[in-house]
């Protein structure tokens, strides 16, 4: 029964690291529009560099300033602005919740380790670590991706209706 349990426990936290995540990827699509502004006007700006995270308050404070010049530049509307801020609050949010899954997925899968004796083994830990987050970020990816929406879209399409492509 501890094995069933731990396991059970391993896939729901699993579950709270991949659907957030999946989430928070159909957020950025129903964002797209905002997002290609983004890049247009982004690469007018200087990327802030990676050896900046050596200092990491310092690197999250240059891409934050960074951040809302491209925003400030991209938007043009009060409306825009709000999409814009809805959109980062929403994309942090979806983040930290697949972040908490995933801390607690690696927790999970200890003591999935640990109820089979397994816990010494830090090579196994890594690799179910691993697995697991592989499993779910190719999850969240897939439910997005094109060939899945199109394929449902297909299933769901009455025998009736007229083509608007």
């Amino acid at each position: 029964m501890e094995h069933f349990i731990a396991i059970v426990s391993l896939m729901g936290d699993w579950l709270l690291y991949s659907f957030p995540l999946y989430q928070g990827l159909m957020e950025l699509k129903d964002y797209q529009e905002l997002m290609d502004d983004f890049d247009k006007v982004s690469k007018k700006w200087k990327m802030v560099s990676p050896w900046w995270w050596l200092i990491p308050v310092i690197k999250i404070q240059m891409e934050r300033r960074r951040g809302y010049k491209i925003l400030r530049e991209a938007t043009k509307t009060k409306s825009e602005r709000h999409q814009a801020i809805s959109f980062i609050d929403k994309a942090t949010a979806w983040y930290f919740v697949s972040l908490a899954g995933w801390f607690k997925m690696i927790t999970s899968s200890y003591e999935t380790l640990e109820s089979y004796g397994a816990q010494d083994n830090i090579w196994l830990l890594i690799l179910l670590v691993v697995l697991m987050t592989t499993g779910g970020t190719f999850n969240a990816y897939y439910r997005i991706g094109g060939k899945r929406v199109h394929e449902k879209e297909e299933e769901l399409k009455p025998s009736s209706e007229v083509s608007d492509e």
